[in-house]
């Protein structure tokens, strides 16, 4: 059986309707122009990635997540640009963010504004989330996504993380510098892009995404907030409803991998139930709580496989296993193949590492 064959995972819907759920276009509408800036045609890049142009011209239309994967995919190799998810998170602001840009721009401190921008990413994107991790003096702000995609997300990964670098330099001025950024995938053949934006310290094969800065900037105030327009803007995002149970316990379970928990237990207290009441409402919804995690964990596998040099321990860590051979397991039973033989085969895995560099 094909090392890539992934019929044993059974995909289940996202809030957004489908497998991996939508996205608002945002600053997506600066693709097309980036993309003939650097040579290539952007309508040849769509029609491949299987969407209409026209989709790019409305910030507030929606488009499948796993099309937005593919442009960038397609866009990278197209125009020769390893480090393209870099450039176009690049060119996004908090005011091409919707009404979460809203919020976030006008919340009273720093440490506010993330933690709103964590409680209302899902309106701008399902699929993936926003996360902050506050720890020994220091804070991770980061993104992840909870279900597995066809093709690599690297270029999604290199775009969310200079995304979240720019929010951080409008919310605190430009002296504010991350004091480390943590990359997803392998480090590429070049990485001087990645110096020259980042300015800081960087960290490939992470086992996750994010930046790093120091907790003292949570306190500082932002400049220039607005009450009014914050306090409208929360209604808006209140008014927008929440997501759904099953996505809610995909979100959760992501966020606590990230704190080496993985328990149905864990996951009932972050969303305040019992576990009977968590499992009975995941059986009304049609799945368990184990195929969400068995889903949740292949997502965070398939990714630290196919796009980075991370050991099989480091992965298995990642996924709250105890030891690399618990993990080889699991991974069998997903896939009917171990993981080695995956990362060797799977031909978005081969495709990411060639864009990379290696």
């Amino acid at each position: 059986m094909s090392a890539t064959n992934t019929s044993a995972i059974v995909p289940r819907p996202c809030a957004g309707g489908g497998v991996h759920g939508t996205r608002l276009v945002l600053g997506l509408v600066a693709l097309p122009a980036l993309i003939r800036k650097l040579g290539a045609d952007p309508d040849a890049i769509f029609d491949a990635a299987g969407l209409d142009r026209g989709v790019f011209d409305d910030s507030g239309s929606r488009v499948p997540h796993e099309a937005v994967v593919r442009v960038l995919n397609e866009a990278a190799s197209r125009t020769l640009c390893p480090h393209f998810g870099l450039l176009a998170g690049g060119l996004w602001r908090l005011s091409a963010m919707g009404v979460v840009g809203e919020i976030v721009r006008h919340s009273p401190t720093v440490g506010r504004a993330l933690q709103d921008l964590v409680t209302f990413q899902h309106l701008n994107a399902d699929g993936a989330l926003a996360f902050l991790i506050e720890r020994d003096g220091v804070v991770d702000l980061g993104y992840a996504f909870y279900t597995p995609f066809t093709e690599s997300t690297v270029h999604v990964y290199d775009a969310a993380l200079a995304l979240a670098t720019n929010i951080m330099r409008e919310l605190c001025g430009e002296r504010w510098k991350p004091a480390a950024v943590l990359c997803s995938h392998s480090a590429p053949a070049d990485v001087a892009p990645f110096k020259r934006f980042f300015r800081a310290q960087l960290h490939f094969d992470s086992h996750h995404c994010a930046i790093r800065f120091p907790q003292s900037w949570m306190a500082q105030p932002v400049h220039d907030a607005d009450p009014t327009r914050y306090r409208l803007a929360r209604m808006q995002a209140d008014a927008a409803g929440k997501v759904t149970l099953v996505d809610s316990v995909h979100r959760a379970l992501r966020v606590l991998l990230l704190h080496g928990k993985a328990s149905g237990a864990d996951v009932a207290q972050a969303l305040a139930m019992h576990r009977r009441t968590l499992n009975r409402r995941l059986k009304e919804q049609g799945t368990t709580f184990q195929q969400v995690l068995d889903r949740v964990r292949f997502a965070v596998a398939k990714e630290l496989l196919e796009s980075s040099d991370a050991g099989m321990p480091q992965i298995a860590a990642a996924l709250g296993y105890a030891d690399a051979a618990s993990f080889t397991r699991a991974f069998r039973r997903w896939t009917r193949t171990t993981p080695g033989a995956w990362r060797r085969s799977a031909p978005q895995g081969r495709a990411a590492r060639m864009l990379l560099g290696d």
